[in-house]
Formats: C-alpha cells, sequence, structure tokens
C-alpha cells in the first residue's frame, strides 16, 4: 500500500462510538463535595441538540448512582419524565429510555446523581497530605484522561463531543475550590459551607475539564501578556513553588511568540497533587502535577529534578495549545498532541535554559528510548486503529510520546525552522476549538514547503518500526561511494518484511561537520558519492541524530569514527549514538558484543554527560549479562568500570561549586552512580570512605551542603551495600522525617541495596504497607536492581503477593501495573528464567497490560539469546577485561 493512504481510509470502521441523535452544546455542573464521606451529589443540566426524533439515547457514565432524569425541549414549559434507566457496565453507559418521544431541536438533559471520591487516582479522586497543623487531611481532584470523566458526572465523553463548561462548587467553607476557569462568585451558605461559580469555558473537550478542592497556599505572578499564572501546593510546600511559577511564565510567554496564537484563557493554575498517577495533567487552565514533578527547591534541588521540572511544566503547557485548544478528533491519533508536546517541552525548555542543551539529550533520551521499543515486534505504529477507547491506555507509551517527538524532529530538519513554525501557526488557526486528524497537519507543512510531507512522513507513522541502514565504502584519494541498502530492523535480528521508508540522511564528513549533505533514500539499495579533502576521513550518517534509524558501518569505517570520537571531532550526539547502535546491533546478533567493548575502551577521556548516559547504558548492559555467568567475570569487569570512572571522579570530586554548569553537575550524577554500583567494598574503600562521611553528615547531622544533591541517591546505596541494618533504620528514619518529595524518592532508589536477603524481603513488605502507591514500584526497582539477589527476591516476592498488588492497583491507571511488570522481570534473562515469566502471566492474565507484558517478554529472549553468544565471547575471560582502558 502507498504511504499516506491512512487518512483517506475509513477508520471509523470498528469504533464504539455513541449515537450522534442528541449532541451536547453546554454542561452546566453543579457539585455538592462532602470531603470527610468520600462523597458528592451533582445537579447537572446539559443544553443539547437533538438532530434525530428519537426516544432513548445514551451517554458515558461509570460508578455513578443517577438519581432523576428529565428531557425540557426547548419553549416547553413541560418536561419530558424518563421511564427507564439502563446501565450498560461493559461499555460504560448509561440509556435513557424517555414517556415520549424527544422533538428535534434544542433542549435541557437535567440529571441529578450521586457520585463516590474514590482512591484510585482517577476520575474524581481523594488523596490524603499533611495539613498545616501536622495531621492528615483530605482533598479531591480529577484525572479524566482518557476515558474518565464519565466517573465524575455522566457525559459524552468522546474528544470530538465538544461543548462548553459552567461549573460550580459548593465546598467547606474553609478549603478552596478550583476549576478550568476563574472564580466569578463566591457566596457562604449556612451550615459552614460556600459556593463557589466558575466562569463558562471555551468550547473543550471533557477529558480536559478539572476541579481541586483542598487546603492549598498558592504564589501568583502575571505573564508579559497580561495572564495570571499561580502555583498552587499543599501548605508548608509553597517555597518549593517558585521554580516552576517562574518556568510558567516565561514559557507561557514563549509560546504565545512561537504560535502566533495568545493562550486563550484568563488564567492558569498549576497544582500539587499528593497522590497522582501520571506525572501531570494538562487540564485547560488548571494543570495538575505529581508533587515531584512541579515543586522543587530552587537553591538545593539537584540539576535533574529542575530538568524533570522544567520538562514536564513545559510540556503540560505546549498542550494548552496543541490537544486543548486543537484536539485530535479520535484516540488514535494521540501522538499528534503527545508527540508533539514532547517535541515542544525540549523546544521550551531549550530556550528557557540553553546551557543544558537539551537537543543533546534528546538524543539519548526520547530518541534513544523510542528505537529500543519501536524496534519489538510487539511495538505498534504511530498512528493505531483504536475501536474501543479503553485500548488508548496502552498506548500512552514511548511510541506516542518518544517516537512522535523524535518524527517531529526528522520534519523539522528537513522543513527549517521557519516553514516549520509557519506551517503550525497556519494549522492553529484553522482548527482552533476543533478537532483534527494527522493529515491536517501534514496538508499545513505541505502547504507552506511544498514539499512531499504527507509521503514521507506516512512511511514514519503508518507504520510499525523504523530501518538499519546498512553501509559500505570504496574510497578513492578524493571522494567516498557509499552503497547503502535498508531493512527494517528489529531487536532480535530476525529479518521483517521489505517495508521501506523515506529516510532523510544527513551525512558529515571532517570538512562538513557544521553542514552535513541531505540525501533523500527512497529505495532499498542507493549509492552516493561523497567528496573527501583526505583519503583517510571519516564519514558518518545521521548526523546529529536527528534521523529516526540505526546505521551499520563496516569495521573499517567504524575504527575511523572511534578514532574521531576519542579525538572529540564528532558532536557529543554522535559520539553517544555510536555506543547506543553499538549496542542494540549486538543485542541483534548483527556484529559482535566484544567490538562494543573495544568501541566503549575509546571513551576513557570522556566528559561529557550525554556521551555519558550512553556509555552507562552500555555498561549496566553488559553488567547484568556476566553478573549471570560468573562473579570473577563480574569482579574483572568491575575493576574495567572502575578505570574509567575514577579519573573523571577525582577530577569533579563529590561536592558541587558555583563556578559549574548544569551539565557538569548532571555528569557528576552519572559518574558517582556507576561508582558506586561497580567499586570494590575493599580495594576501592576510599571511595567507600567518602560515601560513609557524607552519609554520616546528611543523616546525623542534617547538613546537606557537604555532597552534591546529584549523588545522594549513589552514596545511600554504596554505605547501604557496604552497612547493615544501622543504615538500613536510618536511611528508614530520613525516608520518614523528610517533608520534601524528591528526599523521599532518594531513599526509594537506594533502599534495595540492602545487604541481606531478609532486609531486601522487609524493603518490598514495606513499599506495599507504607510507600504511596504511585511509588510503589520504584522501591521495587530499588531492590531488583542491587544484583542477582534482588532480582531473584523481587520475582518471588512479586508472584507471592500477586492477589494484594492486583487487587491495590485494581481500578487504578494501567501505567502503575505496567511499571511492576517492567521491574519485577528486569534481569530475568536465563532460558528456564523467561519461559517462567511467561507462564505465570499466562497463568495469571491482566488484561490491561497485555502490551506491556509482550514487549517485556520480547526484550528478555533477546537479552537470552545475546547471554548465550556472550558465553562463545572473549568476555567471560577475566584476562579480556584486563587488558581494557589500562
Amino acid at each position: 500500500s502507498t504511504w499516506g493512504e491512512y487518512s483517506t481510509m475509513d477508520k471509523a470502521k470498528g469504533r464504539v462510538l455513541l449515537p450522534s441523535d442528541v449532541t451536547p452544546i453546554k454542561y452546566e455542573l453543579d457539585l455538592d463535595v462532602d470531603l470527610g464521606n468520600h462523597r458528592y451529589t451533582g445537579d447537572e443540566r446539559v443544553h443539547c441538540t437533538v438532530s434525530r426524533a428519537t426516544k432513548a439515547f445514551s451517554i458515558h457514565s461509570k460508578e455513578i448512582y443517577i438519581k432523576n432524569v428529565s428531557f425540557t425541549p426547548d419553549g416547553s414549559s413541560e418536561s419530558i419524565a424518563v421511564e427507564q434507566i439502563n446501565y450498560n457496565v461493559r461499555y460504560c453507559t448509561v440509556e435513557f429510555v424517555f414517556a415520549s418521544e424527544l422533538p428535534l431541536g434544542a433542549g435541557i438533559l437535567k440529571i441529578e446523581f450521586v457520585g463516590e471520591l474514590n482512591n484510585q487516582m482517577a476520575g474524581f479522586y481523594r488523596s490524603s497530605y499533611t495539613g498545616a497543623d501536622g495531621t492528615k487531611k483530605l482533598m479531591a481532584s480529577t484525572q479524566f484522561e482518557p476515558i474518565d470523566a464519565r466517573r465524575a458526572f455522566p457525559c459524552w465523553d468522546e474528544p470530538s463531543a465538544k461543548a462548553t463548561f459552567a461549573v460550580t462548587l459548593t465546598v467547606d467553607a474553609h478549603l478552596t475550590a478550583l476549576s478550568n476557569m476563574p472564580e466569578v462568585e463566591s457566596t457562604f451558605l449556612g451550615n459552614n459551607k460556600r459556593r463557589v461559580v466558575f466562569a463558562e469555558s471555551p468550547k473543550m473537550s471533557t477529558y480536559l475539564v478539572a476541579f481541586c478542592v483542598g487546603e492549598f497556599e498558592y504564589l501568583q505572578r502575571t505573564t508579559k501578556n497580561g495572564v495570571v499564572v499561580r502555583v498552587f501546593a499543599p501548605p508548608k510546600k509553597i517555597s518549593l513553588a517558585r521554580f516552576s511559577l517562574d518556568l510558567g511564565c516565561r514559557v507561557l510567554d514563549f509560546y504565545d511568540e512561537f504560535f502566533q496564537l495568545k493562550y486563550p484563557l484568563p488564567k492558569l493554575d498549576m497544582i500539587a497533587i499528593p497522590e497522582f498517577a501520571m506525572g501531570a495533567m494538562e487540564n485547560w487552565g488548571l494543570v495538575t502535577y505529581r508533587e515531584v514533578d512541579l515543586l522543587v527547591d530552587s537553591k538545593s534541588g539537584s540539576s535533574q529534578h529542575k530538568q524533570r521540572v522544567c520538562a514536564v511544566v513545559a510540556h503540560e503547557l505546549a498542550h494548552q495549545w496543541f490537544g486543548n485548544l486543537v484536539t485530535m478528533a479520535w484516540w488514535d491519533d494521540l501522538w499528534l498532541n503527545e508527540g508533539f508536546a514532547s517535541w515542544m517541552e525540549t523546544c521550551g525548555s531549550d530556550f528557557l535554559f540553553p546551557e543544558w542543551k537539551c537537543w543533546e539529550q534528546f538524543t539519548v533520551d526520547d530518541l534513544g528510548s523510542a528505537l529500543r521499543l519501536d524496534a519489538l515486534q510487539t511495538s505498534h505504529p504511530i498512528q493505531v486503529p483504536i475501536a474501543h477507547a479503553e485500548e488508548v491506555e496502552q498506548v500512552f507509551d514511548g511510541i506516542s510520546y518518544s517516537k512522535g517527538a523524535s518524527v517531529i524532529r526528522m520534519l523539522h530538519s528537513v522543513l527549517g525552522h521557519d516553514h516549520f513554525r509557519k506551517g503550525l501557526q497556519q494549522y492553529m488557526l484553522r482548527h482552533a476549538y476543533g478537532n483534527t486528524e494527522t493529515y491536517h497537519l501534514w496538508q499545513a507543512w505541505e502547504q507552506v514547503s511544498g514539499k512531499p510531507i504527507q509521503q514521507m512522513m506516512g512511511s514514519w507513522t503508518e507504520q510499525m518500526g523504523f530501518p538499519l541502514v546498512t553501509v559500505k565504502e570504496t574510497r578513492t584519494a578524493t571522494s567516498v561511494t557509499l552503497e547503502l541498502e535498508q531493512h527494517w530492523f528489529l531487536a532480535d535480528g530476525s529479518d521483517g518484511d521489505d517495508r521501506l521508508w523515506l529516510i532523510p540522511l544527513l551525512i558529515a564528513t571532517p570538512e562538513t561537520v557544521d553542514q552535513p549533505s541531505l540525501h533523500l533514500m527512497k529505495q532499498s539499495k542507493e549509492t552516493i558519492t561523497i567528496p573527501l579533502q583526505h583519503a583517510n576521513d571519516w564519514v558518518k550518517l545521521n548526523a546529529g541524530q536527528s534521523g529516526v534509524y540505526r546505521v551499520n558501518y563496516s569495521a573499517e569505517m567504524l575504527q575511523r569514527l572511534a578514532e574521531a570520537a576519542k579525538a572529540k571531532q564528532l558532536s557529543a550526539e554522535d559520539r553517544a549514538a555510536l555506543l547506543h547502535d553499538a549496542l542494540a546491533l549486538a543485542r541483534a546478533g548483527k556484529i559482535e558484543i566484544v567490538q562494543v567493548v573495544q568501541l566503549l575502551s575509546a571513551y576513557q577521556y570522556e566528559n561529557s554527560y550525554v556521551v555519558w548516559s550512553a556509555i552507562e547504558l552500555v555498561i549496566s548492559a553488559v553488567s547484568g549479562l556476566l553478573a549471570k555467568l560468573s562473579a570473577d567475570t563480574s569482579r574483572s569487569f568491575d575493576r574495567f568500570v572502575m578505570r574509567l570512572t575514577r579519573p573523571l571522579l577525582q577530577k569533579i570530586g563529590w561536592e558541587s561549586n558555583d563556578s559549574e554548569g548544569h551539565l557538569e553537575k548532571m555528569l557528576r550524577g552519572i559518574v558517582i552512580s556507576c561508582a558506586s554500583s561497580h567499586c570494590d567494598l575493599e580495594t576501592d574503600a576510599d571511595v567507600v570512605a567518602v560515601a560513609r562521611e557524607k552519609f554520616t553528615a546528611i543523616i546525623v547531622e542534617n547538613d546537606h551542603t557537604k555532597v552534591a544533591s546529584e549523588v545522594i541517591a549513589s552514596l545511600f546505596r554504596l554505605v547501604l551495600r557496604a552497612g547493615g541494618d544501622a543504615e538500613y533504620d536510618q536511611l528508614l528514619s530520613y525516608h520518614d522525617k523528610a517533608t520534601d518529595h524528591s528526599h523521599k524518592q532518594r531513599v526509594y532508589a537506594a533502599i534495595g541495596s540492602a545487604p541481606t536477603a531478609a532486609l531486601k524481603r522487609k524493603t518490598l513488605l514495606w513499599a506495599l504497607d507504607h510507600v504511596k502507591v504511585q511509588d510503589q514500584s520504584y522501591v521495587f526497582s530499588s531492590v531488583n536492581a542491587s544484583g542477582s539477589a534482588g532480582i531473584a527476591i523481587t520475582w518471588e516476592f512479586y508472584k507471592d503477593n500477586f492477589a494484594r498488588i492486583k487487587a491495590i492497583l485494581a481500578k487504578a491507571s494501567s501505567s502503575l501495573m505496567d511499571s511492576f511488570i517492567t521491574v519485577v522481570s528486569r534481569g530475568r534473562i536465563l532460558p528456564e528464567e523467561v519461559i517462567e515469566v511467561e507462564q505465570f502471566f499466562k497463568a495469571n492474565p491482566l488484561p490491561s497490560s497485555e502490551r506491556r507484558i509482550s514487549q517485556m517478554l520480547e526484550s528478555l529472549r533477546t537479552s537470552s539469546a545475546l547471554l548465550n553468544r556472550v558465553q562463545q565471547s572473549p568476555l567471560v575471560n577475566g584476562a579480556f577485561w584486563d587488558t581494557l582502558a589500562q
């Protein structure tokens, strides 16, 4: 089939949608919230249009008790009573059957109902926090995307059923009530209640409606364009909101300019929610966040934490245009929302902090994870057909977000910045307050650039996977002829079908590093000749890593590139990419694993954070394989890792200083993380001693000034590994005293390193008993990452406590169970272990995590095959490691 056909296919075939006989125009929603009893009553008036005379129609409703329903046609004083209310639990709909036919035209549907404030982090739900007086308090907030607005109030819960919303909340008088729009009226009622009326919203989708009720403090500022930005947080945490308030204002002004279309609401609130399943949710005008993704100490917060907060804020605020103002018509184009916001988050962060080199980091983070996930046979195309809305839960993944963003970045490199922006601005203006499909965006870019965007992009969004470009070269004194071949790249090395991509190849030599030449590869085999200044010059494909593909070079070409990497003639993103591609090729059996390790030893004097994150990826992959084979070989490997890390460790130390930049701080974090995992407790006693001294300063003296915040989790891990019960108890009490959630997260990341099996088991039980549901999988991950014993204990514990974990997560977002599945099965790569994992999930199916389970099993099988090849390689020989990086 030709690309671009997807846009003309009948994509709606098989979709389960509400009939369009009756459609909403405006919701008047009046909720009376009783926090103490976990419930609320609702009074709802929906202004509708009846376009086909009918006696019955259905809308969405889930876990709501409906008391009364009536319909009043416009201009009539008589309402038509409901005769039957039929619930369909499977489709989460409710059918209203009326006493007589509803006449064509406008009317008002009136519904009285009662809802529960659940504790599942979905719908209108409750969470707990510590109040200003130190006691445990409740608050209520919402999470509707994708399909949980129906859990809060009966509605047409589909992205194209846009309507306006006029919300009124009645709450206990001392509480703050927030919604998408500004408050226009607040009235004290008797009985210690207050009624808050909010302005009517513009036309929007139900999944973006939001309410929050609780005790909050806030900070406020106004943007250059007059939008009031407020950041809300639970009491005593508001000092941690300054950083995100500043970001929010600056990035909103930047987007106003970028889109040439002003943010359309009068205010923007951002609020930290103590219990939250996602990272954040872009509700229009009231963006909700996990605490740790919004609140950070501007002085003592780590550089990773600040960067994460910046990325999440920039991502959610990009959605205010892309997603909220212009919304995908149906969930099969979810990537339009998420891929674009993920591209924009990097663009926004790069504008705010150019010294962070966010686009350089993008290549190892977003592009790196997209290529790892999309090489699986269990991946899916960016544009994925969705019949039941429930299926979309499984598509909030690295394909929609990271591959989506990577494909947009590739397109940006082909279009150039001006055409890219112009096309976007036209798209926004044309479709404001409406719904779109992917081809509307391609059309806008096609019109401004005159390039065949739809055809080119179809190959990247409508088919799963990406190509491997294999290169052979023939050289003369003044030129090189490249023979190129593209194939579908699969992680396990199997041959896929002969699908093709339209690949923008950017090719660089030492002379053209700043201006690589662009070649569009359309056929499965092509030949290109490139001029060379010197007969021995290197040639790099995918220069700058803007393309979504991997490259397999001939051995001689790779050798030249390794030397160029060592001499730092290649950019940081290209040096990192050589390692990423080599590791993936070795996993697929396309090159020998020993070639990856030889390449790695060329990075002995590397000092870029981005390249080090690629080095760390290779180290952890090799380490996981060797740990399965022999303790002696693992020790030889650890010594090799220490030879790579020690020179840098001595240079940058454990403490930060005022003169260094953000990326130097991140580099320290990654180097000390490697050292703390691979140092020997006896031969590297000096490293352990420094960690102990810093640990005492933090834990005993509560002095955080003697150590960089980026390394605290690593030093906790090392001290615990070298310690015992005393250190374990000290770490738990540090957790219990911490008020800043990021400090608790350091404990989650480290506590699994406890040295005994008994402590590791105690840790997993502690997670289920005392850690918030959203953070439990971090603790499991920490135990699993602590070595062979940790891998076995985590898996056994998960199996033994499966019923309990399943019950805890029963109605929560499937992303939480997905995280558990990933961490408990990680490292189970012996053939019999893979079979056991597979059989366990066959016997204990988790339908909404099906895709995650099949992706995880495929990755384990690929690692298992690689392990088999490692056993036949020089890597199992301790002496081999002793010769490297000397």
